[in-house]
């Protein structure tokens, strides 16, 4: 009894080589950035070359002589969201992001199909489709992360200089604070992380996504209006 043979896999092309090489290059790159922010967080050296900048341009606007640590907090973390978010805006394709999810669907719903109907041609076809489109999502989830780089930069020097400027709030005694639930203490940790910064993050997150969505709906709405509902190709504005 024969065995059925397997067709080999379709080797790559060299723009697909050289999209997957790009990928690996810009995690490798944000990797190490998040490393950098982990060093920044534990070396009190490091952190104090790094809140240099900030020190001379927030403390004079959100400081509030350390007396108002919560309203410090919730600023950094509106101007980083605030920064990160506009940034990302204008590097992302939302008709080309749509209309990449739109094709995959359909290949996926194709392959499906051909699996049923045990059409060999059509899912080796669907299979090359399917390369070609991963080579595209991966070129628009680059330019999407162009500007994340520069952003988490400022990331880290806005966090380097709220991690000393929340241990001089301590110094000073200004760190518990009132809230419905009774009072807290700011530098309370949890899982060797402080308090403050689980709120840092919370407050980002609850500004970061209406502020995205409304800029998403605000530039599509415009697209069509200006465009007469033309959805242009993928990665083209």
């Amino acid at each position: 009894m024969s065995q059925r043979q397997r067709s080999p896999p379709t080797p790559q092309t060299r723009e697909q080589q050289q999209a997957m090489s790009s990928s690996m290059r810009t995690q490798m790159l944000y990797f190490l950035i998040m490393i950098l922010l982990l060093f920044v967080y534990t070396v009190p050296t490091l952190r104090e070359l790094f809140s240099i900048p900030m020190t001379y341009i927030l403390q004079p606007v959100i400081g509030f002589d350390y007396t108002r640590p919560l309203f410090t907090i919730l600023g950094a973390a509106l101007l980083t969201g605030f920064v990160n978010t506009i940034a990302r805006h204008f590097f992302t394709d939302y008709f080309g992001m749509a209309e990449m999810q739109h094709k995959n669907k359909k290949l996926q719903e194709r392959y499906r199909e051909a699996i049923r109907s045990r059409d060999k041609a059509e899912m080796d076809s669907v299979r090359a489709e399917q390369s070609r489109s991963m080579q595209d999502s991966m070129k628009l989830t680059q330019q999407q992360m162009k500007p994340t780089f520069v952003t988490l930069i400022l990331t880290v020097l806005i966090f380097a200089w709220l991690i000393g400027f929340m241990y001089q709030v301590q110094k000073l005694d200004f760190t518990t604070i009132n809230s419905p639930f009774g009072q807290g203490d700011l530098m309370t940790r949890y899982f060797g992380f402080y308090i403050w910064i689980g709120l840092y993050s919370l407050f980002s997150l609850i500004f970061t996504y209406p502020l995205q969505y409304s800029l998403k709906l605000w530039y599509m709405r415009r697209r069509v209006r200006n465009e007469g509902n033309y959805i242009g190709p993928t990665g083209q504005r």
